[in-house]
């Protein structure tokens, strides 16, 4: 059995006397993939943010692909993040072509043999929006001419780009309609069967886990509730927590109940 690509052990992050991230602990297997679910304030974007790099933990141990300490460049490699809101993070000044050129020839620096070999990387980049859906015609767009989905795919492919092991997905769903949410799900899902990748998936809701992820991690004022498979937990759940975030989900038939009182 192969070692798992992320061990996150007995995290915990304090900001001054406010305790974000409490003795959290839990696995990402290689090519597998984790859901970290919770409401606002649960802690676990702080998480993510700490196995990316972003912020410093307090104490506790993240090792990635066997390492418990990774230079910037090294760290980089191994793991990439796709942000909640795709236009943020895009520069509005970048073509989609010339984003990915940027993070491919960063990632080339130190390799002689393709250093510089700009046609290596307009195909690369071609493979890239074909992976995420998006037609080539789009490369020479800016993220202010493309909608909200497709600036979400430009995201996905950016981070696929250096071909990580890992990939943190922060509410990358969260601000899209109910019907773009479902094709960017299935983009991840065909995504990682084709790439090997594995995904951490950072999520307040739990009626988007169980198309993407196998096991999922319930996290509750800085501490973890529950784990296990997801299957297992959105059908019996165990902690009182999980309860109510499960019932929380709109089921078919489900109708508000206001509704029903003016009926």
């Amino acid at each position: 059995m192969s070692a798992p690509i992320l061990e996150v052990r007995d995290l915990r992050k304090q900001f001054k006397d406010f305790v974000a991230v409490d003795g959290v602990s839990f696995t990402v297997p290689a090519g597998g993939s984790l859901a970290v679910v919770g409401e606002s304030g649960s802690g676990k974007t702080t998480c993510a943010r700490i196995v990316t790099g972003l912020e410093k933990a307090t104490s506790g141990t993240v090792v990635l692909d066997g390492a418990a300490t990774l230079d910037r460049r090294r760290r980089a490699s191994v793991v990439q993040m796709v942000f909640q809101d795709p236009y943020l993070s895009l520069d509005r000044r970048q073509t989609v072509s010339d984003c990915l050129e940027e993070v491919l020839a960063h990632h080339d620096r130190g390799h002689s043999d393709r250093a510089g070999d700009r046609r290596s990387r307009a195909a690369r980049i071609d493979e890239l929006l074909d992976l995420v859906g998006l037609d080539r015609k789009l490369g020479e767009s800016l993220p202010r001419h493309l909608s909200g989905g497709q600036r979400q795919r430009v995201a996905i492919a950016r981070a696929l780009a250096p071909n990580p092991k890992l990939l943190v997905l922060d509410e990358a769903v969260a601000a899209l309609d109910v019907s773009i949410q479902a094709q960017i799900l299935n983009l991840l899902v065909d995504a990682r069967a084709a790439t090997g990748v594995a995904y951490l998936f950072i999520t307040h809701d739990l009626s988007v886990v169980r198309h993407v992820c196998e096991d999922v991690v319930v996290m509750c004022r800085g501490q973890v509730v529950e784990s296990g498979l997801v299957a297992e937990v959105l059908e019996s759940p165990v902690a009182a927590y999980t309860q109510r975030l499960v019932a929380s989900v709109p089921r078919p038939g489900w109708v508000p109940s206001r509704a029903v009182s003016r009926g």
